[in-house]
């Protein structure tokens, strides 16, 4: 786990509880996407289900590390891999259940990895549930939510929760400039807060075309409220995700109410201090807050509809959204 750091606490817990006979059947986890815990599961996985592993570290040489590296280890079930959809049906996990019954492949341990509980259909969750109750003998089911309180309530009971956060920002930036010599901190630290502090999903944000597309949106901004040029803005909206310029443009709103309201020291976009002071100084809070709603109300309308035009929808958006940017 040399890789993400800060897992490492956490993958020598699995491994000395099960070292101990003491990790339970069922590990419900709760953890955010982008720090890697997907990864975690693999490692430990690794090391359980190993042949001649050591104290706390894998082989690398035996069959099952080999067919666990190429993701075609009998015994490992990763159930978001095995399905084609985005939500997993009843059918998938009746097959695993299935298998879970019979002899394992290498005499070992049988190992279920769901990297989103959540996505289980609610026929799939009760049929799940059953094995639950009494889980089949040498077998291991590792859970990961990004929201604990989605899990129903008869899983969380049947489960040791674990509850795993992003690493701190120290941490982080420091595993970040390792990566990334071309940034400064300033430019890390942003890029870590836009991203809810998640290294993993920070380092595709800047490795990508992400970072440089948002900075290309906010100097369309600072240019918009200097000279009245909305050529540039509307360039870069209409040629951009509507999920993540709503997105970002949030942030950039709750920034500028926080700086109104003295909070400065939680500001994501520290490399626009200019931008958002200009916003602030122009705006009230009942109107930054008001926005913000429209946006916020905006954005659930592009995760709940599928049939509007949502590029028509962020057009006036856009539009309302300049009048409090000119004043």
């Amino acid at each position: 786990m040399n890789k993400y750091p800060w897992l490492i606490a956490q993958y020598l817990n699995f491994v000395k509880k099960y070292h101990k006979n003491s990790l339970h059947p069922i590990n419900l986890i709760q953890a955010p996407t982008g720090i890697g815990i997907s990864k975690l599961i693999f490692n430990v996985s690794k090391w359980i289900l190993c042949l001649h592993k050591n104290k706390f570290i894998n082989c690398k040489k035996c069959t099952s590390c080999f067919l666990i590296k190429k993701k075609n280890h009998p015994d490992f079930y990763n159930v978001n891999h095995i399905s084609q959809y985005k939500n997993i049906g009843i059918n998938i996990i009746r097959d695993i259940i299935k298998n879970l019954y019979q002899t394992s492949q290498h005499g070992g341990c049988k190992i279920v990895y769901f990297s989103n509980i959540n996505s289980c259909t609610l026929e799939a969750k009760n049929a799940l549930l059953k094995t639950l109750e009494e889980p089949p003998k040498n077998t291991i089911f590792f859970l990961h939510t990004r929201n604990i309180t989605q899990v129903i309530n008869t899983i969380k009971s049947r489960s040791t929760i674990y509850y795993i956060n992003a690493p701190l920002e120290n941490s982080a930036i420091s595993w970040l400039k390792k990566k990334n010599k071309k940034f400064n901190f300033i430019q890390l630290l942003t890029a870590l807060r836009i991203n809810n502090n998640t290294p993993i999903s920070t380092q595709k944000f800047l490795t990508s075309n992400a970072f440089k597309q948002r900075n290309m949106l906010m100097h369309a901004i600072h240019k918009y409220i200097d000279k009245k040029n909305d050529n540039d803005l509307w360039n870069v909206v209409l040629n951009y995700d509507e999920k993540i310029i709503t997105t970002l443009i949030c942030y950039l709103l709750l920034d500028t109410i926080k700086y109104n309201t003295c909070h400065k020291n939680t500001i994501k976009n520290l490399d626009q201090f200019k931008l958002i002071k200009k916003i602030a100084d122009i705006n009230n809070f009942n109107v930054l807050k008001n926005n913000l709603i429209s946006w916020i109300n905006f954005q659930q309308i592009l995760s709940t509809s599928h049939k509007l035009d949502k590029k028509l929808i962020l057009i006036e958006q856009i539009l309302s959204w300049m009048k409090i940017l000119h004043k």
